[in-house]
């Protein structure tokens, strides 16, 4: 009761791959745990709203991070913000990472997954897959991000 429950799902079709996370309170949540979950929230909204063509992988996550960095939650974020996505569900040459600069282009697909995590308390991730668009980017993922309490 009261510990965040975080789900990593994924599913393959003809071959391509795909990766979602949400993570949920299981019982009644406190203040500290909306609180994380509100930061990554909007951690991940900073990292989609930069994802379009010609961009650098590094600057994504170095914008999530910084974000992060700036909260209460600073140095708890101990990941890169996401993957390349296809044939492989994580591709490690390109990525949404601090040493990345590679530049993003049109038909790109990557995940977008910030996440924070105390030890002894919990953690949040929230991921997303998006489609990299000529003018910006495509959620490809239908699920709500709504915080939610499982009682």
């Amino acid at each position: 009761q009261g510990d965040f429950v975080l789900f990593d799902f994924g599913a393959c079709l003809r071959k391509y791959n795909s990766d979602i996370t949400r993570t949920f309170v299981f019982g009644k949540s406190i203040e500290r745990q909306r609180e994380m979950y509100q930061v990554v929230l909007e951690a991940q909204r900073i990292g989609l709203d930069m994802i379009k063509p010609g961009v650098k992988a590094c600057m994504v996550h170095n914008a999530v991070e910084s974000f992060i960095n700036k909260s209460k939650f600073k140095g708890r974020f101990i990941h890169s913000t996401g993957h390349s996505l296809g044939l492989a569900v994580h591709d490690d040459r390109i990525g949404l990472n601090s040493e990345c600069d590679v530049e993003l282009c049109e038909n790109m697909v990557f995940t977008v997954e910030p996440g924070v995590y105390i030890p002894g308390f919990g953690g949040v991730r929230i991921e997303d897959d998006v489609l990299v668009k000529k003018d910006g980017f495509e959620l490809l993922t239908k699920s709500s991000k709504e915080f939610l309490e499982i009682v």
